[in-house]
């Protein structure tokens, strides 16, 4: 058996065999290394890597809430909208965009830190080089990162609100440019940046640039077709005359009324609401000779390859005879009310579709078809 040599503390050689040597894992010492050693390793690597500045981090911070945050908003507003039909209405307002906005920022940053977890860091810092990890190198933890995002929120965005960002952004700012950690890193956390060379810095700027011109693009346009709404839902309502009765109907704001003429001649007169949630077509036909049953028929079979429709049912309106169905379509998404009404040899139908939430517009709906009626037959409170 071979043997090798080491000097120990200078007072002597002692003879040490190679069948001593264990390996490093196996090893107490280095149990560490063995359970999780490419961590380990990173977490050296990390140690080498220069503080980020200021701006770094800051640049990587703004790209990551741009898109967290957009992606937070719309699914928001998909959620809320069928929870809370109203919310939709709510939202419209400028001031109510701007609370939403900053309501789900705390949202963001939870986003956030499962991307950290879940990828090892989030787009903007692996761009541009930057690791938040532990003062030792190590990687946060879902529950640290969020735990450092909730610090975040408060001593560094300043839960977002006008001017006072403003100042916890500064103080941070300056702490960082002092050499001092940032107050809600403290001894605990670290942002440390690989060097990363030119190419990298200018694919981010174009990345940032890109989104920094989509989000604005959005915004602008959001705001001009708020005004625009807002500005029509405030004037006044507007007269719509039944050219085949001569009545006239007050419709409000919240419709645009449009002409069509359909593939059969058939001339609609559709009413689309403002968000596009809802339409509302009224047109007369000639029955042809049919019994209102027979051309409810008809008129079932013709939809039924676009719609699911219910068993329609018979009964009085207004005093004329009347058939009304229901269909579905998207799997609820999208509602069809019809109403069918006989004078004479004229069928009278107002079609109704609506998307979800359908509660959004029922109100709306059910005001509208009333008055359109009230062209064709009139209530007991109208003149005949």
């Amino acid at each position: 058996m071979k043997e090798s040599w080491c000097k120990d503390g200078g007072a002597g050689k002692v003879p040490v065999t190679q069948a001593a040597w264990t390996p490093v894992g196996v090893q107490e010492e280095f149990a560490s290394v063995g359970a999780g050693g490419q961590d380990a390793v990173s977490a050296r690597a990390v140690l080498d890597y220069p503080m980020a500045t200021p701006w770094k981090r800051w640049c990587a911070r703004l790209f990551d809430l741009w898109w967290e945050n957009a992606v937070i908003g719309i699914v928001a507003v998909y959620v809320l909208s069928w929870i809370w039909p109203a919310f939709l209405i709510w939202i419209e307002s400028t001031f109510a965009s701007k609370l939403f906005d900053i309501a789900c920022l705390p949202l963001a940053l939870v986003l956030d830190a499962a991307v950290h977890a879940l990828a090892g860091n989030t787009p903007g810092k692996a761009i541009l080089g930057l690791r938040v990890g532990l003062v030792d190198g190590r990687r946060l933890s879902f529950v640290q990162h969020l735990r450092r995002n909730l610090g975040v929120w408060v001593s560094g965005l300043g839960f977002a609100i006008p001017l006072v960002c403003l100042f916890t952004m500064g103080r941070q700012h300056g702490r960082l440019n002092e050499g001092q950690p940032a107050s809600y890193d403290g001894e605990r956390y670290r942002v440390r940046a690989k060097p990363i060379g030119w190419g990298r810095r200018a694919a981010f700027g174009a990345v940032f640039i890109l989104l920094f011109a989509a989000l604005t693009g959005a915004e602008i346009a959001d705001r001009v077709e708020s005004r625009k709404t807002a500005a029509r839902l405030k004037g006044p309502s507007f007269s719509w005359t039944n050219p085949a009765t001569g009545r006239s109907a007050s419709v409000s704001p919240h419709w645009e009324h449009t002409e069509q003429t359909s593939e059969d001649g058939l001339v609609l007169h559709q009413f689309t609401q403002h968000s596009d949630h809802a339409v509302v077509i009224i047109a007369p036909e000639d029955s042809g000779g049919m019994s209102l049953p027979q051309y409810a028929g008809e008129f079932t079979r013709s939809r039924s390859a676009d719609w699911r429709m219910r068993e329609g049912f018979l009964e009085d309106f207004r005093g004329q005879a009347s058939w009304t169905a229901i269909g579905e379509q998207d799997d609820g998404k999208l509602r069809l009310q019809v109403r069918l009404v006989q004078k004479g040899g004229t069928v009278w139908r107002v079609v109704v579709v609506q998307s979800a939430p359908m509660e959004h517009t029922d109100e709306l709906v059910n005001e509208l078809t009333g008055k359109l009626w009230d062209t064709v037959v009139p209530g007991q409170d109208q003149a005949p």
